[in-house]
């Protein structure tokens, strides 16, 4: 491990939790049981709890779903996902969204009431989300997106004021008005919160679904104190709480009136509906000449740029992650997770796939990307590509094997690793990065996180 390499956090990974130290874990699954106990006898299926004495305190709450699991089957849904951490390491901050939500950490901003309603411990929290990877391709796509919004937004309306659970289920009776299957819903809060902050919670995180999210089959997102699902499939057991659309108000038309309209709208509405498909056709022929006209401007201006850079398809990146599974996933940060891959020749990457809500459009993505691949040393860590495809925008890095320093230094065992010749070659490693960006790289960049988890080692 002579060898080590600098991570730039100008696009790459959000900070990854510091390892904590035993005090401080042995405090987590004190706390994991106080919750599981807590909960599983609330008549709402949550709880919230601290534990332990500064430095080492710790915070952390607890919520089993609505159509989740209730009572002792809770309290073992809690008590699992404690048991499965590591029982001599563990995250300042570890969150779960399963069946039972459970969020902990170091900092009593967890158990606090959300700041200006949004949820979470801070108005920047990046939240949880995991997409269905198929697109909405068949049927009216717009009106689909349109129905599906307007069933989650309605969900969140009813589960802010369901007491005391704030909880709600629906469904959006897409077979009445399309070619689709129906789409169910789940929404929920902490029951902690009133009916407006609860509503804000739920709609700060339905806002946070762009354009490319919106055309998913499904998928979810949360933060700490809220929770939204929508999937085309009954995922849940019970009959939905919210029917869409509901039916119109008004009297059954009479069978004259109903058989002159028979007559009115085969007359109307053919020469405007042959019209209108006409426009379209010529409008979707005008669009995807656009598109390629653009695409393959952007490919030729990457491309220019530097011979050693490479355009990953989206599709590969797929694969080469096996559809962004969690096993593949190293770490989450606050602009997205990154995610150990494989390409059909069998070396190793790492993919940071930024979260949609990082705010970036193609522009901008591609000017931060190529101000790095002009950052090359022996110390950093070597951006080898990216992906930009509609809203999704990924980075690919070389991977580096033995993961972070904070992974040995932490760690009781693993630290007798690393003798005094290894620390100065990882010293001298980060001192040279550091000098290179700070006075002889051809731009000036100033590193302002240098942390052990952010110091990465290679093989060596």
């Amino acid at each position: 491990m002579a060898t080590t390499g600098v991570l730039i956090l100008l696009l790459l990974l959000a900070p990854t939790p510091f390892l904590a130290a035993a005090d401080f874990c042995d405090n987590v699954k004190a706390v994991g049981a106080a919750l599981s106990k807590n909960a599983s006898s609330s008549p709402v299926n949550f709880a919230t709890s601290t534990f332990g004495q500064a430095p080492d305190v710790v915070y952390a709450l607890a919520l089993c779903l609505g159509d989740g699991p209730v009572g002792s089957a809770c309290g073992d849904c809690i008590s699992n996902w404690f048991a499965q951490l590591n029982q001599t390491q563990c995250n300042k901050v570890g969150a779960n969204y399963g069946g039972c939500i459970v969020v902990y950490g170091a900092s009593a901003d967890i158990l606090a009431a959300p700041s200006n309603a949004t949820g979470g411990y801070g108005d920047n929290t990046p939240p949880f989300q995991d997409w269905n990877i198929r697109n909405v391709t068949t049927g009216d796509v717009p009106r689909i997106v349109n129905l599906t919004r307007e069933l989650l937004v309605g969900t969140a309306a009813m589960a802010a004021t369901t007491t005391p659970k704030l909880y709600a289920t629906g469904v959006m009776d897409m077979e009445r008005v399309t070619t689709y299957p129906n789409v169910y819903s789940l929404a929920q809060c902490t029951p902690d919160l009133s009916a407006d902050d609860c509503s804000a919670c739920l709609l700060r995180l339905l806002g946070m679904v762009n354009s490319t999210m919106a055309l998913r089959m499904g998928g979810q997102m949360g933060v700490t104190r809220c929770y939204f699902r929508y999937e085309a499939s009954h995922f849940y057991g019970a009959q939905p709480m919210l029917s869409l659309p509901s039916s119109p108000p008004g009297t059954t038309p009479t069978r004259t009136k109903r058989r002159s309209m028979l007559w009115v709208i085969p007359v109307a509405v053919v020469p405007l509906a042959a019209a209108a498909f006409f426009f379209f056709i010529c409008y979707c022929r005008r669009l995807k000449r656009q598109r390629k006209v653009s695409r393959g401007a952007h490919s030729l201006e990457w491309q220019g740029k530097n011979s050693d850079f490479s355009l990953f398809e989206f599709e590969q990146l797929l694969e080469a992650t096996n559809n962004f599974s969690e096993e593949s996933k190293l770490g989450q940060g606050g602009f997205g997770a990154v995610y150990k891959g494989q390409l059909a020749d069998g070396s190793e990457i790492a993919v940071k796939r930024l979260a949609s809500h990082s705010g970036q459009g193609f522009i901008e993505f591609k000017n931060e990307v190529q101000l790095i691949a002009k950052l090359q040393h022996t110390n950093l860590v070597r951006l080898l590509g990216c992906c930009s495809q509609e809203e999704e925008k990924i980075l690919v890095y070389e991977y580096l094997p033995n993961k972070s320093l904070d992974f040995f230094i932490f760690d009781e065992k693993r630290r007798a690793l690393l003798d005094w010749t290894k620390l100065l070659a990882i010293i001298e490693g980060v001192a040279h990065g550091l000098l290179y960006l700070h006075k002889h790289s051809r731009l000036l960049v100033i590193h302002r996180d240098l942390k052990p988890s952010n110091i990465l080692l290679d093989s060596e």
